[in-house]
């Protein structure tokens, strides 16, 4: 399926946008989730991670992934479903100095759908 062009605009402008911004460590955490997929499933998985990140040694990163495990799953629960190509979100703490808290979050429906689920952080 070739792209026109206002969805190849598009999807340059949002990865321009996301590659402004750094993370460190491993608080960046990211979502790819195909049509179809049951949300209720991507938001307990999350949940649980959010569990797991208790776990982490350093105080701020421990702070900044739980913060941005909440951003993400108080952003998914805007979808009831998902869309007809799939998810793609991002969320992290984004701020230029260590010990202050951005915590964004970014997501695009892809213009080819997405065929396999991936979380990372």
């Amino acid at each position: 399926m070739a792209l026109t062009t206002k969805q190849k605009h598009e999807l340059k402008k949002f990865i321009t946008e996301l590659s402004k911004h750094r993370g460190r460590h491993t608080e960046l955490v990211s979502v790819y989730i195909p049509s179809g997929y049951d949300m209720n499933k991507i938001l307990t998985h999350l949940s649980q991670e959010q569990g797991t990140a208790t776990n982490i040694k350093s105080t701020s990163t421990r702070k900044n992934v739980i913060d941005a495990l909440e951003r993400m799953i108080q952003h998914l629960r805007i979808f009831k479903k998902t869309p007809e190509h799939g998810l793609a979100a991002f969320s992290g703490n984004v701020a230029e100095r260590e010990g202050q808290s951005d915590v964004q979050v970014w997501s695009i429906e892809p213009p080819i759908p997405l065929k396999i689920r991936i979380y990372r952080c």
